[in-house]
């Protein structure tokens, strides 16, 4: 009767450190009146604003939408309603990541807006995960053959191969607010912003067959 093959089991694995593919960054409109439709009306105003200085920045906007709209009763200590708040928030996608500064600081600027951002991520065909696979299939099959040679053996075959999956990149994030009057703004400083580095994980667990080793010399 034959004897099987031997196999080995191993686990392979490696992490990439590579620039995002692209930011996102959130822009707040807000306005209060002690009226609802005076609220919305002057939150529309200001949601005019933000779109103005999308379009002046066109040519750095991959995509935007509207992400919140929303109109909150405010109250008093003893819970009367004294106004309302209104809010509008549009997300943007910016591909260029050393510009990312530039459209953040004249955001910032915007009378009566908040800014959330940038939130840096990889897009799902970007080649580095490509290239974490391959890095961590050449990692498994490196271990194999150390296990092999410790027994004498060689890898003659691969049996089978799982992707368990990868690791999301954690985003580094900048908050900033502007609540300038509506009189013409003064010159806007320079804002560099450094795109936070994506971890991008790869790993697999890989089972090869092995030649019988030479267990006497062992």
């Amino acid at each position: 009767m034959t004897e099987p093959s031997p196999r080995v089991v191993v686990r392979g694995e490696t992490v990439l450190r590579v620039r995002p593919s692209h930011a996102t960054l959130s822009i707040t409109a807000t306005a209060r009146d002690r009226r609802r439709d005076r609220a919305l009306a002057l939150v529309g105003e200001v949601q005019a604003g933000v779109a103005a200085l999308l379009a002046e920045h066109a040519a750095l906007i991959t995509r935007s939408s509207t992400a919140a709209v929303g109109v909150h009763p405010e109250h008093d200590d003893r819970g009367r309603v004294t106004g309302y708040r209104a809010s509008v928030t549009t997300q943007v996608r910016v591909e260029d990541v050393d510009r990312v500064g530039e459209l953040a600081l004249a955001a910032a600027a915007l009378p009566d807006c908040s800014l959330w951002g940038p939130d840096w991520r990889l897009d799902r065909d970007d080649p580095a995960h490509a290239q974490a696979r391959t890095e961590a299939i050449g990692e498994a099959l490196s271990r194999a053959r150390g296990y092999a040679s410790a027994l004498g053996s060689r890898v003659t075959a691969l049996v089978e191969l799982r992707d368990v999956g990868t690791g999301p990149a954690v985003p580094m994030m900048m908050a900033a607010s502007a609540r300038a009057g509506r009189a013409g703004a003064a010159a806007l400083p320079e804002l560099d912003l450094e795109p936070a580095l994506q971890e991008v994980h790869g790993a697999v667990e890989a089972v090869f067959l092995v030649s019988a080793p030479d267990l006497e010399e062992l």
